[in-house]
């Protein structure tokens, strides 16, 4: 098989993956719990997410950093994941680990041999190349399917729709009867 057909077939493990399997077959939480857990994904999608994505796309002449960029993003979608299935976020210690060995189950129907396949993680320990083309993929398939909007921040229209999406968050946050403050943390990671 050539490399192009190897990036084809390896591409096509990220386009059949289902993006939120779990909204999609009736899971549901407490409704407060609920909110706190999408707007918390949404937050992290928003602002972390799209700031790794701009370091794979941006790192190519820096492929070390775009292999630390690509381990980080990997943790943090099983951290969205973890939020989402209403645990507790494990440690950023055990995500890779985590992810690896249990797959996920909420932000995509992934096992961990998908996510070594999508993320290319078979050549961390020996190639220079950095392939981000499969993780690109799952991105975009990730934010259409998420069940909102995800403005993007990092550009200069996105700050209006970004404030206007918190605003929504909040009105959310209050209908459930919490307060938006737990957002607040992540904010300040930011």
């Amino acid at each position: 098989m050539t490399t192009d057909q190897q990036q084809g077939a390896a591409t096509g493990v990220a386009e059949r993956l289902v993006p939120f399997p779990a909204v999609r077959g009736g899971h549901a939480m407490p409704g407060p719990q609920a909110v706190e857990a999408w707007v918390q994904a949404a937050w992290l999608m928003l602002a972390e997410g799209r700031a790794y994505l701009e370091d794979l796309e941006g790192g190519s002449e820096q492929p070390q950093m775009q292999q630390a960029a690509k381990l980080r993003f990997l943790e943090q979608l099983l951290d969205i994941d973890q939020r989402l299935a209403g645990r507790a976020p494990v440690d950023d210690a055990h995500c890779l680990a985590m992810a690896l060995e249990y797959g996920m189950h909420e932000v995509v129907q992934a096992s961990g041999p998908d996510l070594i396949e999508v993320f290319a993680l078979d050549e961390e320990f020996g190639g220079d190349s950095c392939r981000v083309d499969r993780i690109q993929v799952l991105w975009e398939r990730l934010l259409e399917a998420f069940p909102g909007e995800l403005p993007d921040r990092l550009v200069a229209e996105g700050q209006r729709d970004m404030l206007r999406t918190l605003r929504v968050w909040a009105r959310l946050a209050r209908a459930a009867g919490l307060d938006i403050g737990f957002l607040a943390p992540f904010m300040k990671a930011a």
